[in-house]
């Protein structure tokens, strides 16, 4: 201290130095008057905080560090010269006591931050989640315990914990001769050093800091923090902020108990409220009750009726007088026996007074006679009712008129058994007549006929004149057709334009097919509908029992089947049923289902034909030919299953496969070194239809990386038949891409010449059908120069299919053929093999230039225009 006040040092401060003394020192430096705090220790540590007061004196405290820097500027700069030491460790022991004092304000804040969210919580165990989490930050504790008993001070209401397990502290919670439950009983606050003697199970403790929670009047319970081994201990000002977080958890306690009886009493008083407004209205619904029961009997839709115990009338209501015809003066004092309707024997009005004499009530149907003599259904209840002594004194009758119910329930019923378009019978009515009649055929040794027929083309007329036409045209054929059905046999309309006519008399099949031509020329009888004239066709499958089956869901299948061929050969006119029918649509059924597992299961793969120019012999390029290995049915040609694909929309799918699949495939043979060439991929009408095979190319063309002029698109005229519009712009997009387009199969179907010129097109495929018989038949090979002519007459190249002979070839190179493919040169292969195959640099044998025309055609053909 000489030393320091030598050097001019006015105030020195041993170390440790306590808070107020440094604030002290440097609000003398400031010359500043230092406040001393009013109040003391103990009671700063017994007293809730006071928010205000944490707020005033965090704000002092931050004031006072500013004040503190610049007076350590001022004295560092007046002294330094004289001892630099000292400055130093002055600006030390500061800058320590500086970091102590914003230790404190984080705590103060975080104290009053906590208190703000204590006082207006209403749920125990936020409010105790809110406290852990604040009060084990504020304490840097690793472990924290809450117990808070009720009111009696005798039971754990509430437990909360923070890096401990509850049930660690449950059974111990209130046991006042350990830890923690002992801390009930401590009027200061414990602090521990070392291992404290918690429960089993406990976290390892380092330091301990644990006391009640109380105020003057009440013991809330207890809490205690601690922290691990190795950690510091807990210091004063730990326990003074430990009992002021007490206080506060007190305090917000004792606030959420009082809130908790105001409720209580709240809620006690609304269910007194709402007992006595439900008495009140219990009261008044009585009175209201007493009003109204005049008024039922005059206003009730049922009629009621009273005797007496002589069962004489003594009273009616107006329903009743509406009901019967019978007026209350005409009544009065005469027996309910006036309505009976003499359909009812005397055992039945027996067994209603048996059951009034035993159990005082009776319920049921009965028919009575209205004044007029109408006989009407009733549905009534009788019930007797008794006096005090137990003696009966009066019946009461209450009886509904149920006469339109009856009605309807007759209608409901037909119509749940009938068709509500033509009234005829419905599948569920002709399968239960089917089963009698296939009975009584079984037992006289007869054959019956099931004739499942429909409207062709009925669709045409309901576009057309609309549905209202369409149905008339439905009534019509059902009345045509009952005309002819026999009094045995039986007619019905299963639904849309299916009927069966069920014939149970057949002597032969000669009789079945006059029956069935009379039917088929009875529906085309013209037929007038919306003042047009209508000629429609049906188309009849037949079966018949026992040859095609045995019961009714056979026949009807049977016939299905047979009526599925005739659509299939034509319409209008009919088929028998013949088992290998069956066994054709059972095949066709299992290759759907095959197919479309194969999908999912990856057994479809492209195999690759090439298609080798004319001019060297070389592969040019390639088409993509879809292949299926079915682990089940083996290999499936696609002639059997690409009709199957389009008839059940699988070839949209498939399709896009294809293309995906084709793409990536070339792009990998040109990454691997081969020579690019094009590749072929054949596009159903479908995918025209759907109008998505531009998008699905352009993804095919990104994902893949594959140039557009190495992919072609194979497409047949039935794509330009169904929708030529909508084809056109989606030829012209994939032209635009830079996709070329070939026409596949030319010859076979219309083979429009309008078509060739309005479409986009690159080549022409000459179908293997001409080139098979090219050199045998004239007819064909003429159809195959006159195609090659046309296509180099529009700038088109032409691939020739099915080439296999040596033969072949030299012709089709004679009339000047561009490009050849068949298996001549190679069988579609599989993507390896074709690898294979192109890296070889293989070519076809061409004929010499010298080779003439076969001598079995005539000599003097034309030779193509590109020679």
């Amino acid at each position: 201290m000489a030393l320091a006040r030598s050097c001019g040092v006015e105030r020195v401060l041993a170390k440790p130095a306590d808070p107020d003394d440094i604030l002290a020192a440097v609000h003398g430096e400031l010359g500043l008057a230092h406040q001393a705090p009013e109040h003391s220790d103990a009671q700063a540590a017994s007293a809730p905080l006071n928010m205000d007061m944490g707020t005033d004196l965090r704000g002092s405290i931050d004031d006072a560090l500013v004040s503190a820097r610049q007076a350590l500027g001022a004295l560092l700069e007046r002294h330094e010269v004289a001892n630099p030491t000292l400055g130093a460790d002055l600006a030390t022991l500061l800058g320590e006591r500086m970091s102590g004092l914003r230790s404190l304000a984080a705590r103060l804040g975080a104290l009053e931050e906590m208190g703000l969210r204590l006082t207006g919580e209403r749920n125990p165990d936020i409010m105790l989640s809110v406290f852990l989490q604040a009060a084990g930050a504020i304490l840097d504790a690793d472990c924290m315990a809450v117990c808070l008993l009720d009111s009696g001070e005798q039971r754990v209401r509430h437990l909360g914990v923070l890096g401990v397990a509850r049930d660690v502290l449950s059974e111990t919670a209130l046991e006042r001769e350990r830890l923690p439950g002992c801390l009930l009983d401590q009027p200061l606050a414990l602090r521990v050093q070392g291992q404290a003697a918690l429960p089993a199970g406990h976290p390892p403790v380092g330091a301990f800091l644990g006391l009640a929670i109380r105020d003057r009047n009440q013991l809330y319970g207890w809490m205690y923090c601690t922290r691990g081994s190795g950690a510091e201990p807990f210091s004063h000002e730990d326990e003074r902020i430990g009992v002021t977080l007490g206080a506060q958890l007190a305090v917000a306690y004792e606030n959420l108990c009082l809130y908790e009886v105001v409720q209580r009493h709240a809620a006690q008083l609304q269910l007194e409220a709402a007992a006595r407004q439900q008495a009140d209205r219990a009261l008044h619904d009585s009175e209201q009750r007493l009003r109204l029961s005049a008024r039922i009997l005059e206003s009730t839709q049922e009629s009621i009726m009273m005797t007496d115990a002589n069962a004489d009338i003594i009273a009616v209501n107006p329903a009743f007088e509406q009901i019967t015809g019978y007026s209350e003066a005409s009544v009065l004092g005469r027996n309910p026996r006036l309505l009976r309707s003499g359909r009812h024997d005397g055992a039945f009005y027996r067994a209603i007074w048996a059951s009034l004499t035993s159990t005082g009530q009776w319920r049921g149907e009965i028919w009575n006679r209205r004044k007029n003599g109408q006989v009407y259904p009733e549905r009534i209840s009788i019930n007797a009712v008794r006096g005090a002594s137990g003696e009966v004194d009066a019946y009461v009758s209450v009886s509904s008129d149920i006469s339109a119910l009856k009605a309807a329930h007759h209608q409901v019923d037909f119509l749940s058994n009938h068709d509500p378009l033509t009234l005829l019978p419905n599948r569920s009515v002709l399968t239960e007549r089917m089963q009698q009649a296939i009975a009584s055929a079984r037992h006289g040794d007869r054959q019956i006929a099931l004739l499942l027929f429909n409207i062709d083309r009925l669709q045409r007329i309901n576009d057309s004149l609309g549905h209202e036409a369409g149905d008339a045209l439905l009534r019509e054929v059902a009345r045509r057709a009952g005309l002819l059905a026999g009094p045995a046999d039986s007619l019905a309309h299963l639904g849309s334009d299916e009927f069966v006519l069920l014939l149970t008399e057949c002597l032969d099949s000669d009789a079945i097919i006059v029956a069935v031509r009379r039917l088929i020329d009875e529906i085309a009888q013209p037929f007038h509908a919306g003042g047009h004239e209508l000629i429609v066709t049906t188309s009849v499958g037949i079966s018949i029992y026992p040859r095609d089956g045995a019961n009714p869901s056979e026949l009807l299948k049977a016939a299905d089947v047979a009526l599925s061929h005739m659509k299939d050969a034509g319409r209008n006119g009919f088929r028998f049923f013949k088992g290998e029918m069956n066994a054709h649509a059972l095949r066709w059924m299992a290759l759907e289902t095959h197919l479309r597992r194969a999908i999912e299961r990856n057994e479809l793969s492209l195999h690759y034909q090439p298609q080798v120019s004319l001019a060297d012999g070389r592969i040019c390029s390639m088409e993509a030919l879809l292949r299926w290995s079915s682990p089940e049915l083996g290999q499936v040609g696609p002639g059997d299953f690409i009709a199957l694909a389009e008839d059940t929309g699988l070839i949209l799918p498939i399709g896009n496969w294809v293309i995906r699949q084709a793409c990536l495939q070339n792009k990998a043979w040109q990454d691997a070194g081969l020579a690019p060439l094009r590749v072929a991929v054949n596009v159903s009408a479908h995918q025209f239809t759907a109008g998505t095979v531009p998008a699905v190319v352009r993804e095919a063309l990104r994902e893949s990386g594959l140039a557009p002029q190495y992919l072609e698109i194979e497409l047949t005229e039935s794509v330009m038949m169904r929708d030529s519009e909508a084809a056109e712009v989606q030829l012209a997009e994939l032209t635009g891409m830079g996709v070329s387009i070939s026409l596949d199969d030319f010859g076979t179907g219309y083979s429009s010449l309008g078509y060739l010129s309005r479409f986009m097109l690159d080549k022409l495929k000459i179908d293997q059908s001409f080139v098979r018989n090219i050199i045998t038949d004239p007819r064909s090979a003429a159809i195959a120069q006159a195609t090659i002519a046309l296509a180099h007459g529009l700038s088109l190249s032409v691939v020739a299919e099915g080439v296999e002979t040596q033969e072949q070839l030299a012709f089709l190179q004679r009339i000047g053929c561009d490009e050849v493919q068949g298996y001549l040169f190679s069988r579609p292969l599989a993507a390896d093999a074709m690898a294979t195959l192109m890296a070889s640099g293989a070519r076809l044998a061409l004929p010499a230039p010298a080779d003439t025309l076969p001598p079995s055609l005539p000599a003097s053909l034309p030779a193509s225009p590109k020679e």
